[in-house]
């Protein structure tokens, strides 16, 4: 059996985010782990283990936003099906992440599989290149860790957050299975337009952002807004750096995600609950503050220990340590923050 590594318990039901599916990939999770959430005439989010699914419901069919695990994956489709029988016609992954494109192979039957183009290539070939590189940068973390006694140390409690990650995308990478991969058919580089009857679906990617590959998604009749990762609400989020990700590409994105959202749009982030606008808005501020405070630290020649050590966001209580630390957003910043050689 795969080994089960679950990073942190947080989300709904104690539901895992980046729990291994792989183990259980041919065994159905519990119908309890669900929650629908109606938030128009059409358009629902659906909580279960993994990122938050959308699906806009029409007379032509139903468009469905992430699918989470293999594992859960018939259970978002028999979510679904409680809903409407219309048939099940495209999925859109927001980014490649096993906890939002995990249940492709499910959908594969029946649904077009729409993403980013470079998700296509990080379901095929990233996992590959990870098999070669994470066993070095594992052992390099343990060796940093081994040196940090402090438990309070906030540098240490970033660089242990990191070690579990690196520990887990690494048996990830070395159970990959090749043939199990069902990456979308229907890629693209800047937007597509779907039309499903009288519904507009804008699916619009803006730039290396939590990957290199985000998209969010707007049900623009329903004024619902999908962020996928480039939202995460009422947590400090995770920015894939090696798959492509950028701190400042996310305050972009959501800044144009802003230009394209109605004021009372309502917006189903990538983890926590569905939110509103303002929500998001005041999460864009929390980075761009964050950003700030770390280029006046390297301005100041702070290494990144000291950067972490010194910089607090008190100012945001509502913003909390679920799965990183305020550290891992910290060393992500710091990173593109270092003047051009």
């Amino acid at each position: 059996m795969r080994h089960v590594l679950v990073l942190i318990a947080f989300l709904f039901a104690a539901a895992p985010l980046y729990a291994h599916s792989g183990a259980a990939a041919g065994a159905a999770e519990p119908e309890s782990i669900f929650k629908l959430e109606k938030l128009s005439d059409h358009a629902w989010a659906l909580y279960g283990r993994g990122g938050n699914v959308g699906f806009l419901v029409t007379g032509e069919g139903v468009l469905v936003v992430d699918d989470q695990y293999q594992n859960v994956a018939q259970g978002i489709v028999d979510q679904i099906r409680t809903v409407t029988d219309k048939p099940i016609r495209f999925l859109v992954n927001t980014h490649y992440h096993e906890d939002h494109a995990g249940g492709n192979r499910v959908f594969a039957g029946f649904a077009e599989i729409i993403a980013h183009h470079s998700v296509r290539q990080r379901l095929i070939e990233f996992p590959l290149q990870q098999q070669r590189e994470l066993p070095a940068e594992v052992r390099r973390l343990e060796s940093e860790l081994a040196g940090l006694k402090d438990e309070d140390d906030p540098y240490r409690t970033a660089v242990a957050r990191e070690l579990r990650l690196l520990n887990f995308l690494s048996d990830s990478a070395q159970a990959f299975d090749r043939a199990a991969v069902a990456p979308p058919a229907l890629t693209f580089e800047r937007a597509v337009r779907v039309w499903l009857g009288e519904q507009q679906i804008e699916i619009l990617h803006f730039g290396p952002a939590h990957t290199d590959g985000d998209v969010v998604v707007y049900f623009v009749n329903e004024k619902v807004l999908h962020m996928g990762d480039v939202f995460w609400n009422g947590m400090y989020p995770f920015i894939d750096t090696r798959g492509g990700g950028s701190f400042s590409g996310m305050i972009t994105a959501i800044d144009r995600a802003l230009e394209v959202a109605a004021p009372d749009a309502k917006v189903i982030p990538g983890h926590g609950q569905v939110t509103d606008v303002a929500t998001l808005r005041r999460f864009r501020q929390f980075l761009s503050d964050l950003r700030a405070k770390v280029r006046r630290a390297v301005e100041q020649g702070l290494s990144p220990a000291e950067a972490i050590r010194s910089i607090d966001m008190d100012d945001y209580p509502e913003i909390t340590p679920q799965f990183m630390a305020l550290g891992n957003d910290i060393l992500a910043a710091w990173q593109e923050s270092q003047p051009a050689p």
